[in-house]
Parts: C-alpha cells; sequence; structure tokens
C-alpha cells in the first residue's frame, strides 16, 4: 500500500493515463485530417477530368454530380457537412478547400488544404 502513496509511482500512473487518452484523440484528428485529403484529392480529380472534358471548369460542387461525374458530394470529414466546401473561383480555375477555419495538427489552417 505505501508504494502506491509514492509520488512517483501515482505519476507513472498518471502519464499513463493521460498518454492513452492523449494519443487516441490525436489518433482520431489524424484520421480525420487522412479522410480530408482523399475526399479532396477525389474532388479535384473530378474537377480536372471535367475540365478536361468540357474545356471549362464545373459552375459549382453539384454540377459534377448532375453531370454523372460523382454519385455525391463528399462530406468534409472536418465540418461533417456536405454544403460546407469553400469553392474558389477565378477564371477557369476552379478550387476547393475544407470550409473549416481550424488548425490542423501540423499548424496550417483545414481552409489552406
Amino acid at each position: 500500500m505505501k508504494n502506491l502513496c509514492n509520488p512517483a509511482a501515482l505519476a507513472v500512473i498518471f502519464a499513463v493515463i493521460v498518454g492513452t487518452f492523449g494519443c487516441s484523440g490525436n489518433r482520431e484528428v489524424r484520421k480525420q485530417e487522412q479522410s480530408l485529403r482523399q475526399e479532396l484529392f477525389v474532388l479535384r480529380s473530378e474537377i480536372v477530368q471535367f475540365t478536361l472534358d468540357h474545356q471549362r471548369p464545373p459552375d459549382s460542387l453539384s454540377q459534377l454530380v448532375t453531370a454523372g461525374y460523382m454519385k455525391e458530394i463528399p462530406t468534409d470529414p472536418i465540418t461533417v457537412n456536405k454544403d460546407k466546401w469553400k469553392v474558389e473561383r477565378a477564371g477557369n480555375l476552379f478550387e476547393v478547400h475544407s470550409g473549416s477555419d481550424g488548425i490542423a495538427s501540423n499548424g496550417s489552417r483545414y481552409s489552406s488544404w
């Protein structure tokens, strides 16, 4: 019983508990970030294909669905919403980013990905 009250033993137990919960949170964030990268890759690939086929970018993400390039607009894994993608148009350029202004694990904003 005396060993359990030892400050060093308590510190080790506390570190194990915090490490277990802290790692699971980081793992979930990394999973969401990987999913965001994948969804952005798919969206951008379909935008490129549409642009090549029609010699112009789509008018909106929903046009990728109506034109048959995608079955549905994917959910932004960070905002957990299909309608929160940030779309930028400039001439023949059509870019898509996450609609979240949150900070990623690498320190960048999701909206800049």
